[in-house]
């Protein structure tokens, strides 16, 4: 096989197996990616579902607390009441007294609340940094997918180039020696040439002697023609 054969079939196969291995590595890229933007998609979910907890928690805890202040200044009021002998002290005792035990079951309902709305704060900030890691992540792989396809094309091009230069094989590789051959064995038999070979500057000098003979046979005509004498 000739040896230009040789380093084609070798760049060629050089050439294929690299192409598959980055077709590889792409099939392995956008699974990846494919992972992620599900996981993506399931923790922007569970994110959203854990904001709307946490507001709903942050209501309840401000409504709670709402509610234990109401409390609290309708146990006031009773006792303002007893004071201006509005009502009987046994009973403005007692109203005051079920107004704070409400108080105090509310401030309770308050703290827990709280304590849940602060998991759930930490909860929110926690996923949305998982949000940001993983959308950061699908970023770098996007663009390790779009160097790896650019490489892929131009893999591609030079696969179509060596496609198109498949017709310089090694037989038109000897066609070109052969004719270099000839024309160089054609140069040199002219250098041997035997010495009455005909000169070039003598077949020259010969054709511009004919022509000058010429002309003047003209010349001498297109006088004879006008009338105008010819000179001696």
């Amino acid at each position: 096989m000739n040896i230009f054969r040789k380093l084609f079939n070798f760049f060629q196969a050089k050439a294929n197996t690299m192409i598959d291995n980055q077709y590889e590595l792409e099939d392995a890229i956008e699974e990846q990616l494919n992972r992620l933007k599900e996981e993506l998609s399931y923790t922007t979910e569970h994110l959203n579902k854990v904001k709307a907890l946490a507001i709903r928690v942050k209501n309840d805890n401000d409504e709670y607390a709402a509610k234990a202040k109401k409390s609290e200044n309708e146990a006031v009021a009773i006792l303002k009441k007893v004071q201006l002998n509005q009502i009987d002290i046994y009973e403005g005792d007692r109203l005051a007294r079920e107004a704070l035990i409400k108080k105090e079951a509310l401030l309770a309902k308050v703290k827990a609340t709280a304590a849940e709305r602060d998991k759930l704060d930490y909860k929110v900030e926690l996923l949305k940094g998982n949000v940001a890691m993983i959308q950061s992540n699908i970023s770098d792989w996007e663009k390790e997918l779009d160097a790896l396809k650019a490489e892929i094309k131009l893999i591609e091009a030079e696969q179509n180039i060596n496609k198109q230069m498949t017709h310089l094989n090694a037989q038109s590789i000897d066609d070109r020696l052969k004719f270099l051959k000839e024309k160089t064995q054609e140069f040199q038999d002219l250098k041997e040439q035997p010495d009455d070979y005909i000169n070039l500057d003598d077949a020259v000098d010969f054709t511009l002697d004919d022509t000058v003979s010429k002309a003047n046979e003209d010349l001498k005509k297109l006088k004879e023609e006008l009338g105008i004498k010819n000179s001696n």
